[in-house]
């Protein structure tokens, strides 16, 4: 035993020397390798849950944030930040938003690097297009040929479907993000998205709308509604797999509601515009009773 300690202080005498002589020197701690490979695996094992949910330290977002827009706000450089996105990362966006892969947070796959503006504002602008013309086509196609319908262009639907679906895509983000700050500040452990990312979000997640408006020019209830269905499921999923890391920290009750509302609301669009854009409408018959009481009226009066 006093061998023992005879040799380690005898390697500690030798390191002093080294040092000594030597001042540049590295030194290297050797631990236990068992307990570092167990280090190593927890911290990769946490970074990579990071990764797939988003849980990254809201600091850090704003660092990015603060970066990206040096600019002050009254300046177009700062709003042409929002735009600096090419075509390639938009195709990749549309992608994520049309095949969500369960686990994946889409913020943090592929908006947080560079969310921007265009995509969503071009989705949103074509799906107005695509389903008032999709709506005016299939009404003219359902009754064409027939003597009481009078075909007429119904322009008023551009306004209606403009303002439910920018409504939709900027009024509800906002709400959500102003829900998700304040409780943000009572539960600091939740994941926090800025404004720009949750609009980013809703916009793309409308994508999949336009070739199903497009597909519902198709006269058939059945297939209107299996349309429908499918691509509620798959954008409301982009919604909840993005969402959910940011809610799951708080009040069990509070998370499942804020879902829950997140959810009606994107049903309540695609149903609603679903019917009111492409439901069948009334023909005028009022033609028809008036040349019938003429006609009658002629039969009576030559009668007498």
């Amino acid at each position: 035993m006093a061998g023992t300690n005879d040799l380690t202080f005898q390697e500690f005498d030798d390191a002093a020397n080294l040092l000594a002589a030597n001042p540049d020197a590295t030194t290297v701690n050797i631990g236990d390798p068992e307990d570092s490979s167990g280090r190593k695996k927890g911290l990769q094992s946490r970074e990579e849950e990071d990764d797939l949910l988003g849980n990254e330290d809201s600091a850090n977002t704003e660092l990015l944030a603060g970066q990206k827009k040096l600019a002050p706000f009254w300046t177009f450089e700062y709003y042409q930040t929002f735009f600096d996105v090419d075509t390639y990362q938009v195709l990749d966006r549309i992608k994520g938003s049309v095949l969500p892969i369960p686990g994946r947070n889409f913020v943090r796959l592929y908006v947080r690097s560079n969310p921007d503006l265009y995509g969503p504002i071009w989705i949103c602008a074509t799906l107005i297009f695509t389903i008032t013309i999709s709506g005016n086509l299939s009404n003219f196609l359902l009754h064409k040929g027939e003597p009481q319908y009078h075909y007429v262009p119904e322009f008023r639907k551009v306004s209606i479907a403009a303002t439910a679906i920018y409504a939709y895509a900027w009024l509800v983000p906002l709400a959500l993000w102003g829900f998700l700050s304040w409780r943000h500040s009572k539960v600091m452990s939740m994941v926090s998205y800025s404004f720009l990312e949750i609009v980013c979000v809703y916009g793309y997640s409308l994508f999949i709308y336009i070739p199903t408006s497009v597909l519902w020019i198709i006269h058939s209830e059945i297939l209107r509604w299996v349309l429908m269905s499918l691509a509620m499921s798959l954008s409301g999923a982009v919604l909840m797999l993005t969402f959910w890391p940011a809610v799951r920290e708080d009040n069990r009750k509070v998370a499942i509601s804020t879902l829950v509302a997140i959810m009606v609301l994107h049903i309540l669009l695609a149903v609603g515009c679903g019917e009111y854009f492409f439901d069948q409408p009334q023909i005028d018959l009022t033609a028809h009773p008036v040349t019938s009481i003429i006609g009658t009226t002629t039969g009576e009066v030559q009668s007498h």
